[in-house]
This record gives C-alpha cells, structure tokens and sequence, in this order.
C-alpha cells in the first residue's frame, strides 16, 4: 500500500510541476510578446534595419509566394471544373475561384510560405546574434536587443503580409482563370463576369484582414525562439524547427479564428 501511495504522489508531483512548467512558459512568451508591441516605435527609430528587413521580407520571397499561389490556383481550377463540369455548372468557377483565393488561398498559402522562409530566417539570424553574444555588446553599449533587433522584423513580418497577399490573389487569379480556360474549355469572358459578380465587399474584407495578423504571430513566435535560443549549434536547430512549426500552426489557428469571429458579425 505504501508503494502504491508513493506512486500516486509522484505522479501528483509530476503533474503539478508539468502544469507549473507550462504555465511558466506561457508566462514568458506573453510578456515577451507586450515587451515588442509596447516598443514598437522603434521600428521607426532604426529605420534602416526596418527597411531592409522589409526588402528581405517582401522582395526576396515574393517569387516564392506567387510561384506557390499560383500551382495551388491551378490545381483548385481544375479540381474545381471537373466536378461541375458534369451538372453543366462550370460557368459559375469564376466566381467560386474568385472568393476561394481571395479569402483562404491567396492568405493561407502566403501565411505558410512566409511562417517557413522568413520564420526559419529570423529565428537563425536573431540565435546567432545571441551565440556569438552580439546581443550582450548591444546591452554594454547601452541598446535593447529588442529594440534594436527584434522590433523592426516584426514590425516588417506585420507590413509586408498585405502587399504579398494581394500580389498573390491577382496572380493566383490569373492562374485559375489560365487552367480554367486551357484545360477546362470555361469560356475567358464568362469566366471574368461570374468573378466579377460573386465578390462582395465582405469577400475582400476577410482577406485582407488576416495577412497582418499571420505576420505578426510569425514575428513574435520566431523572434522568441531566437531571442531565448540556447544550446549552440544544437540549439539552432531545434530552434529553427519549433519556429516553423509552432508558426505555420500558428497561421492555421489564426485562420480559423478570424473566420470565425468575422462570420459571426457578418
């Protein structure tokens, strides 16, 4: 009976330290999440590294999103027409290509390709900054690290996610519409009118109001990673992985969240 009891105790024990563990941690990520967004007028401060974060950002994977919009456009257009092409219905793709890319494509697809590319950057840049101690010469010159470094690439992660979103529904439109009319027979001109009278204002609304928060939950998520990065080499690469993982999950749980509430007032 005596084991028994110690047994049960311990697994109270564990339990209680696994909860107080997480709880911690949670602790810490949202006190580093209101540190940057309370400093976030530094973006404007250091200006130089926010504008060359937004050129790293935005130019340089700009054609990886466009190129991943585009195939996943394609593909939706010709998955799409083949299944209403047998009820006579394959008018009606423009339309539903046309609310299916601008509300989840075109912002999911740039979500994940920017959660992997610039996640795994940020979080590599900022972790070799803090092997290499380069965060702790800040601190003896009299910078904060978070300021200095983290600030401007979450506020770049925010800004760049609407002009690559709409890049990638216009291009993701053109796409479909090119499978639709090349290998489903839609006629081009009713394919642009059925488009053109299934949007509504509500239609842009939701895409656009996504992308900044995909950014930001991006920014946070992988800038924490790198900031409290340790481990050396070994560290980076775990790092690097939580990153892109906890971030693209991240993108879908914002997604889904959003869609949520916005339905709701809708």
């Amino acid at each position: 009976m005596r084991v028994v009891q110690m047994g049960k105790n311990l697994q109270t024990l564990l339990a209680r330290s696994f909860i107080f563990a997480f709880v911690a941690e949670i602790r810490r990520r949202l006190k580093f999440a209101f540190r940057v967004l309370s400093s976030m007028g530094a973006a404007f401060r250091y200006r130089h590294e926010t504008l060359y974060q937004f050129y790293v950002m935005g130019v340089q994977a700009l054609f990886l999103v466009i190129l991943a919009t585009s195939f996943t456009s394609m593909v939706m257009s010709f998955e799409y027409g083949k299944k209403l092409e047998p009820f006579g219905a394959k008018l009606l793709l423009g339309r539903i290509m046309g609310i299916s890319i601008i509300r989840e494509i075109g912002p999911i697809v740039t979500g994940l390709m920017i959660a992997g590319r610039t996640g795994a950057k940020i979080v590599s840049e900022i972790g070799n900054m803090v092997l290499s101690q380069q965060t702790d010469a800040l601190r003896a010159f009299g910078l904060d690290p978070v300021k200095r470094i983290i600030v401007p690439r979450v506020f770049a992660s925010v800004m760049v996610m609407i002009p690559l979103t709409v890049l990638a529904d216009s291009v993701g439109i053109i796409a479909g519409w090119f499978a639709a009319v090349r290998w489903i027979g839609v006629d081009s001109e009713f394919f642009w009118l059925s488009l053109r009278g299934g949007l509504l204002v509500k239609d842009l609304t939701i895409g656009l109001i996504k992308p900044p928060f995909y950014g930001l939950i991006i920014g946070l998520i992988s800038s924490y990673y790198g900031y409290t990065i340790r481990g050396g080499a070994a560290g980076m690469g775990r790092a690097a992985t939580q990153t892109v993982v906890f971030a693209s999950v991240g993108v879908l749980f914002i997604d889904f969240l959003l869609t949520r509430i916005i339905l709701s007032l809708y």
